[in-house]
């Protein structure tokens, strides 16, 4: 992975936290913890291939549906 992909992959990352935060009323730092305690950040960060294709909003929805393990 590039330099750049690393730094496109950090803002999805980074917006994914953000809108998940915002939708959920839960502060960033809350999300980011349980997206590590579910391993959400190494998948997101594994699937950038796709993930940089879609919209933000669907790389979003991608770690809720993960989070209820509806993801595969």
């Amino acid at each position: 992975m590039s330099e750049q992909d690393k730094k496109d992959c950090n803002l999805i990352v980074i917006a994914v936290v953000e809108n998940f935060a915002s939708k959920h009323n839960m502060a960033s730092k809350d999300v980011l913890a349980l997206f590590k305690q579910h391993n959400i950040l190494e998948t997101i960060r594994s699937q950038y291939a796709v993930l940089h294709m879609l919209d933000l909003d669907e790389a979003e929805e991608f770690a809720e549906e993960l989070l209820q393990g509806k993801a595969s």
